[in-house]
């Protein structure tokens, strides 16, 4: 019975306790063409929360946050 009880407390502090999120960089293109950066948790998370992401830019995940590409701009946005 004590183990049933255990093992119940133990499942509720489990579904009960928030994720843990571990933001990533993203690269991405603005309306502008300018590639610029934002964090998130995942590739979907970095679309949805961009700002003025272009409309057909994806997003990049980033290694570095001095990688290279970061401030280049993209013609033809």
């Amino acid at each position: 019975m004590k183990t049933l009880l255990l093992s119940a407390i133990a499942l509720a502090a489990t579904v009960a306790a928030p994720a843990v999120s571990f933001a990533q960089t993203f690269a991405y293109v603005n309306q502008s063409g300018e590639v610029m950066t934002t964090e998130a948790a995942t590739p979907n998370e970095a679309i949805a929360t961009a700002p003025n992401i272009g409309v057909h830019s994806g997003v990049m995940l980033l290694e570095s946050t001095s990688d290279p590409i970061v401030g280049d701009s993209v013609p033809g946005v």
